[in-house]
């Protein structure tokens, strides 16, 4: 094989170890420099705070809670008493009766407890919204926390896409220079101008990438979201802690089976139900109303002897003759309702042991991916690429063997990202399983 020409072989020995080891767990990238303003810090607790302050979504939520508060205080009305005036006779036969006015108050009463329970009902769905409440709020923070992750991977993935750009390019530089000494043919410079390119247009992508993953923070933002609308972001955080806890499977399960805010909330609809049986039960006792009346008859002067005026009261009692509750279909459904939520309640701490369970396997899994990477994996394909072109350099390995030792590391940290980021959200998805939240990042 040729000998290179000496000036050739010292630009190549400056240029190209800038291709071979790279840092095992490097610091995110920032977002793709613009004219878009200052880049905006954000830090993941920050972040989580903003989300639940500002979240749209959430505010819904939050007026759900208000309107069963609301039906608290429609269950607590009591019936409106009626009040009727008029004229209860004019005699327009001439023959001498009396004009009668009439005031009569009628006041329905509800036996049987009716508005107790009706309270008692609009309390228990009051306490069910609260809990549907805190689940609405854990399963944002989980989706907050994941977008969080996709950030930091895509500005990983980036400043990898960039670096192997920077090496390519310096390889194609150094082949430029062996083409014009004679060294290398035509083909070789043009090989490594295409890979070049192939790698500006993948950094191209990983900066698409990072501005979509930005946007999708954003989004959760809500009303905060339009400060940092067209606005880059620093998104701050570190993925290589996220895969080194243990977890007891036995001890999250309990936790999950008290605290999980979905079967708090399941347990209070089933006391609701039990609630709503004792209205429909309450609304089969008979309502009566009590009527009270003052009559006033003008007094009659043409006939003889006069009549005087006169004034009369009477009392009476209503009582309606209960047909209706000869059918049970409220009754009935109150109690299919009852053993539905029942079974649902069930069902619930059957799943909630089988998410914990499933979650700890995954991350587990995932922990082991990210520490067969950064227990020799990584070092491995740093040293081929490194050897390989410390032969490139001294003539025993060809442009294509460079080529594909370079492949090979960039593949593997990305799979090590991928593997990094699969630990983070198997993390998250232990501690949402588990009603607990010791994440940072």
């Amino acid at each position: 094989m040729r000998r290179w020409p000496a000036t050739a072989a010292a630009l190549l020995l400056a240029t190209l170890p800038a291709i071979a080891m790279a840092d095992p767990a490097p610091q995110p990238a920032s977002a793709p420099a613009d004219a878009r303003g200052p880049a905006e810090h954000v830090s993941f607790a920050a972040y989580l705070t903003q989300v639940g302050q500002g979240n749209l979504e959430l505010a819904a939520q939050r007026s759900t809670v208000s309107v069963a508060r609301a039906q608290i205080a429609i269950a607590r009305v009591f019936p409106d008493p009626v009040v009727t005036a008029g004229l209860q006779q004019v005699d327009i036969s001439g023959r001498g009766n009396p004009t009668a006015s009439i005031v009569q108050l009628t006041v329905p009463l509800q036996l049987g407890g009716q508005r107790g329970a009706r309270i008692a009902l609009a309390e228990a769905n009051g306490s069910a919204s609260e809990a549907d409440l805190e689940e609405f709020l854990r399963g944002l923070r989980a989706a907050a926390a994941s977008s969080y992750v996709d950030a930091l991977r895509a500005r990983l993935v980036l400043e990898r896409k960039r670096r192997t750009l920077e090496s390519l390019q310096k390889l194609e530089s150094v082949n430029e220079q062996r083409l014009k000494s004679g060294d290398i043919g035509e083909a070789t410079v043009l090989q490594s101008r295409v890979e070049a390119n192939q790698s500006r247009a993948e950094v191209l992508d990983a900066q698409g990438v990072v501005q979509t993953a930005d946007l999708a923070l954003v989004q959760l933002l809500g009303s905060g979201a339009g400060a940092l609308l067209g606005r880059p972001l620093e998104v701050e955080g570190d993925l290589s802690g996220a895969a080194g806890r243990s977890f007891h499977a036995p001890s999250l399960v309990s936790r999950a089976l008290v605290q999980r805010p979905d079967l708090i909330a399941i347990k209070r609809r089933l006391t609701a139900s039990a609630r709503q049986i004792d209205l429909a039960k309450a609304n089969r006792v008979i309502d009566i109303g009590l009527g009270a009346s003052w009559q006033h008859n003008l007094p009659v002067g043409s006939v003889q002897p006069a009549l005087p005026s006169s004034d009369f009261i009477g009392a009476a009692v209503s009582v309606p003759i209960p047909f209706s509750r000869m059918y049970r279909g409220e009754l009935d459904a109150a109690y299919a309702t009852e053993q539905q939520i029942d079974a649902l309640v069930a069902s619930a701490k059957v799943r909630i042991e089988v998410e914990v369970r499933e979650a700890i396997a995954r991350y587990d899994a995932a922990a082991a991916r990210v520490r067969l990477y950064t227990g020799g994996v990584l070092a491995d394909a740093d040293q081929v690429l490194e050897k390989t072109l410390y032969n490139y350099r001294r003539g025993g390995a060809t442009l294509v063997e460079v080529l594909v030792a370079q492949r090979t590391d960039n593949d593997v940290y990305l799979s090590y990202y991928d593997a990094l980021s699969d630990a983070a959200r198997a993390l998250i998805a232990v501690q949402q399983a588990s009603a607990s939240w010791d994440v940072n990042f």
